[in-house]
C-alpha cells in the first residue's frame, strides 16, 4: 500500500477512534444517569411497598397467627393497589412462595437470588427480550420473617442505549466519509515532493549515485531531500567498505577451512595407516604423537575461535582499577613452563583501568608468541611504566622478528608469518587477533616494532587508575 492511502486510512482511523470514544462516553454517561434515576425511583417504590406490606401483615397479626391464604390475599390486594403493569413482585416466607405476580419468563430462581443477595443489593436479570431490576427486603410479622421481592422492567433503558449507539454509528460513518474526501485531497498535495524524491531514489537504486533532488523547501521534506543528496555522496564509500568487509569474511572462512582441513587430513591419513596394522612400532608411535599434536592444535583453534567470537559480540567492558603487577603475576602463574624465561619489571603500585582476566589473557598470548619466536634459552621481557599517553605495557623478545610486509596483517585471524613453524608449535593464528580485540575493548590498540633477527616489541597503552 502506498503512502497516500496509508495516511488517509490513518487519519480516518484516528478520527473514527476519537468519534467512537467520545460518542461512546456520552452515550454511556447518559445511560448511567438514566439508570441511576430509574434505580432511585424503583428503590423508593420498593420501600413504599415494603412499608405497606409490613403494616398489612401486622394488622393481620392482631387477630392471631397469619395464614398463608391471608398473606396471599394481601399480596393480591397490594398488587391491585400498586398497579404494576410492568414487572411485578412476590412475597416469600422462608423458601415458600406466598404470592407472586413476577413475569413468568423471569422465574422464581431470580427472586431467590435477590433474597440471597440481601436488602442492600440490586440485581439485573434478562428474561426473554426484557430486562428487570430486582430488589428484596425482609418483613417481620407475627414472629415470622417474610420477604418482598420487587421486579421493575427497565428494558426501555437498554433499548434507548442501543438506539443511541446505532445513531452514533450512522453519524460516524457520515463524518468519516466527509473527512476521508478532505484528507485524500490534502495528502495528495502534501506528498508531491515525496514522489519526486521516490523517483530519485529509484535512480540511485539502479546505480546512479550522481542524481540529486530539486526540492528546495525548508520544511521536513526539504531537509529529507538534502539528506538524500548527502547520502548519495557517501553511498559509494559505504559500498566499498561493505565489499571490503565481505572480502575479509570470505578470507576468514577460507583460512578457517584450511586450518581445519590440514590437520584433519593428516589425522585421517595416520588413522588409516594405524588401522591397516602395517606400521612398525616406531612409526606407530610417531603417528600417534602426530595425531595427538594435531588434535591439540584443533582444540586450541576451537577455543580461541569461540573466545574471539564472544569478544566480537561484546561492545564494551566495565573497567575497574587493577594493580598491574597482579595481572603479570597471574600470567606467570598460568605459564609455569615459561616462567624461567620471564623477566618482569613493574612498579608494584602501578594501577590501570582494566578487566583483570582479559588483560591477563592478552599478556599471556603475547608471552606465548614471544616465547615461540626465540630459542629455549631466550628471555621474554615484560615491562610497564608511566608515559605521557598513560601506562605503557611492553612485551619484548630477541627472536626472529617479523617482516615489515607482515606487520599490518598479524592481528588478522589465522594469519601466521611462518605457518609450518607455527603449526609445529601448536599455533592457531588466533592469539594476536584475540589480543587486538581485548586491546580495543580497553580503548587501546597493539603497537608492533620488529626487526628481522633482532626481535619484536609489542606495546599497549592503558589508562592509569586509582585504587
Amino acid at each position: 500500500m502506498k503512502l497516500a492511502p496509508k495516511l488517509v486510512l490513518t487519519i480516518l482511523l484516528l478520527l473514527g477512534v476519537l468519534l467512537a470514544a467520545g460518542g461512546g462516553w456520552l452515550t454511556k454517561t447518559d445511560f448511567e444517569r438514566n439508570f441511576e434515576q430509574a434505580r432511585t425511583q424503583n428503590t423508593l417504590a420498593h420501600r413504599r411497598d415494603t412499608y405497606s406490606l409490613q403494616n398489612g401483615l401486622l394488622a393481620k397479626a392482631g387477630s392471631g397467627e397469619i395464614t398463608s391464604q391471608e398473606v396471599a390475599d394481601y399480596g393480591s390486594s397490594l398488587g391491585l393497589y400498586v398497579g404494576q403493569e410492568q414487572g411485578g413482585f412476590a412475597v416469600y416466607q422462608d423458601e415458600q412462595v406466598m404470592y407472586s405476580s413476577l413475569p413468568a419468563a423471569l422465574g422464581q430462581e431470580a427472586a431467590r437470588q435477590a433474597i440471597e443477595a440481601g436488602e442492600e443489593a440490586l440485581l439485573l436479570r434478562k428474561a426473554g427480550q426484557n430486562s428487570y431490576m430486582l430488589m428484596a427486603s425482609p418483613v417481620q410479622a407475627a414472629g415470622k420473617q417474610y420477604w418482598l421481592v420487587s421486579a421493575y422492567d427497565v428494558t426501555n433503558l437498554f433499548q434507548d442505549r442501543e438506539e443511541k449507539f446505532r445513531e452514533l454509528f450512522r453519524l460516524e460513518l457520515a463524518a468519516l466519509a466527509l473527512a476521508g474526501t478532505a484528507a485524500a485531497l490534502a495528502v495528495s498535495w502534501m506528498i508531491r515532493p515525496l514522489k519526486k524524491l521516490e523517483k530519485a531514489s529509484r535512480a540511485v537504486a539502479a546505480g546512479d549515485y550522481t542524481l540529486s533532488t530539486a526540492t528546495k523547501s525548508r520544511d521536513e521534506v526539504g531537509a529529507l531531500s538534502r539528506s538524500f543528496d548527502a547520502m548519495t555522496a557517501t553511498v559509494r564509500d559505504k559500498v566499498d567498505q561493505m565489499e571490503d568487509t565481505i572480502l575479509r569474511q570470505k578470507q576468514f572462512v577460507s583460512a578457517f577451512t584450511h586450518e581445519l582441513k590440514t590437520p584433519m587430513t593428516s589425522i585421517l591419513g595416520y588413522s588409516d595407516l594405524l588401522r591397516s596394522g602395517e606400521m612398525n612400532p616406531e612409526d606407530q608411535r610417531q603417528a600417534v604423537q602426530y595425531i595427538h599434536r594435531e588434535a591439540l592444535r584443533l582444540e586450541t583453534l576451537s577455543g580461541k575461535l569461540m573466545q574471539l567470537m564472544g569478544l566480537v559480540e561484546q561492545e564494551e567492558l566495565t573497567l575497574e582499577p587493577v594493580r598491574l603487577v597482579l595481572v603479570l603475576r597471574d600470567t606467570a602463574a598460568s605459564l609455569p613452563e615459561l616462567a624461567p624465561m620471564l623477566d618482569i619489571r613493574c612498579d608494584p603500585s602501578l594501577t590501570v583501568m582494566a578487566d583483570r582476566d582479559l588483560l591477563a589473557d592478552l599478556v599471556r598470548n603475547l608471552v606465548i608468541n614471544a616465547a615461540r619466536a626465540q630459542p629455549k634459552d631466550g628471555r621474554v621481557h615484560i615491562t610497564a611504566g608511566r608515559t605521557e599517553e598513560g601506562v605503557a605495557l611492553r612485551v619484548a623478545d630477541r627472536g626472529r622478528g617479523i617482516p615489515e610486509a607482515d606487520l599490518p596483517h598479524i592481528t588478522e585471524p589465522f594469519y601466521m608469518v611462518d605457518k609450518s613453524r607455527a603449526r609445529a608449535q601448536n599455533g592457531s593464528g588466533m592469539g594476536l587477533a584475540l589480543c587486538a580485540r581485548i586491546a580495543r575493548l580497553h580503548g587501546s590498540e597493539l603497537r608492533f616494532t620488529s626487526r628481522l633477527g633482532q626481535g619484536t616489541v609489542v606495546e599497549l597503552i592503558l589508562r592509569e587508575g586509582e585504587e
